[in-house]
């Protein structure tokens, strides 16, 4: 890389981790050009970025970014998988956390969510937390049960008094048609 694409490169880097909600680190070391194209695809339907960091370079974006609490975890072979939308952060950890049991030569390293240092357990822990849109459909059912009992209490009454008149009514329909035989 010139010096003039080494800078582009440092200022594209801090712009986007200046803006960055979540980022985990990976060690790629020995996955397949195709396997790293799977991961990429994948990461990327989720609204996230990959990128295969050059260290010396990542150090000098991340300067009074976010990202800086990963300093000491920024060496040897890393990418970094990183997302500027809160809600999608334990989907990208489920995407990470699904592929590294399936190929297990991607290593999760570290990650950062707001400033917050987590650890490859933890991304197993984020990764099988329920989507956002689950947990608010869960929400408004534990809202609407309650009120659905109380409708279905008080529809009762009514429901079994109409039973009782249609069973009257049978037994009536019935007493006529046996005198009427």
């Amino acid at each position: 890389m010139t010096r003039k694409e080494k800078e582009k490169e440092v200022a594209w880097l801090r712009e986007e981790f200046r803006t960055v909600r979540g980022l985990f680190l990976t060690d790629f070391q020995g996955l397949t050009v195709g396997e790293m194209n799977a991961l990429r695809t994948a990461l990327r339907q989720t609204g996230a970025k990959y990128k295969v960091l050059k260290n010396t370079l990542a150090r000098m974006a991340y300067e009074d970014t976010a990202v800086s609490v990963l300093a000491k975890d920024i060496a040897g072979p890393r990418a970094a998988a990183w997302i500027d939308v809160e809600e999608k952060i334990p989907v990208i950890a489920k995407v990470l956390v699904d592929f590294a049991k399936t190929n297990p030569k991607l290593q999760l390293v570290r990650g950062m969510i707001d400033r917050q240092v987590i650890d490859p357990a933890e991304m197993d822990a984020l990764s099988k937390l329920p989507s956002r849109e689950e947990l608010r459909a869960r929400l408004l059912g534990a809202m609407i049960a309650p009120v659905t009992a109380l409708v279905n209490t008080f529809a009762a009454v009514p429901r079994s008094f109409l039973n009782v008149l249609k069973a009257i009514e049978e037994q009536k329909d019935a007493a006529q048609g046996s005198t009427a035989s």
